[in-house]
């Protein structure tokens, strides 16, 4: 959390308590491995800081997000998914983070940012498309829900 206050404040940006909430909830999830919701993120941010209106969080979340502090994944149906930017982007995949979401329990998990390279080079090679795994999960079954 301590790198994405330094990056608002390099980027001029100011530290406001909606934005210290958001990125509090947002680091605890990602302690937790876990993938908030705008929504969820809404909630959480109203038992840390009960003044924040959720408007504001959203405000928040888009803020954050267009300042390269937060990244979002697009899950299947409508939801998106926040969580803290990596520090050090140099270190990311030229697409940032994977995600893969399993259709039947809804678990998101992280993937190796190089996993879908070899997709990635067909797709380029064959059809001219560049693949960008950074903004959409792919969807599958995990090992808890294909498991009888």
């Amino acid at each position: 959390m301590a790198a994405a206050v330094a990056r608002l404040r390099s980027a001029g940006e100011r530290v406001t308590p909606a934005r210290y909430a958001v990125l509090h909830v947002l680091d605890a999830a990602g302690l937790a491995d876990e993938h908030l919701t705008a929504e969820q993120i809404g909630t959480r941010v109203a038992d840390v800081e009960p003044s924040v209106h959720r408007a504001t969080v959203y405000r928040t979340l888009t803020s954050l997000a267009e300042t390269g502090v937060l990244s979002h994944v697009h899950l299947g149906g409508s939801a998106t998914v926040y969580h803290l930017a990596d520090p050090e982007p140099e270190h990311h995949h030229e697409h940032g983070h994977a995600h893969v979401q399993c259709h039947v329990c809804g678990r998101v998990l992280d993937v190796a940012p190089d996993v879908f390279d070899g997709v990635a080079a067909r797709l380029r090679d064959d059809l001219g498309f560049v693949l960008d795994t950074g903004h959409a999960a792919l969807l599958g079954t995990c090992r808890d829900c294909r498991t009888p």
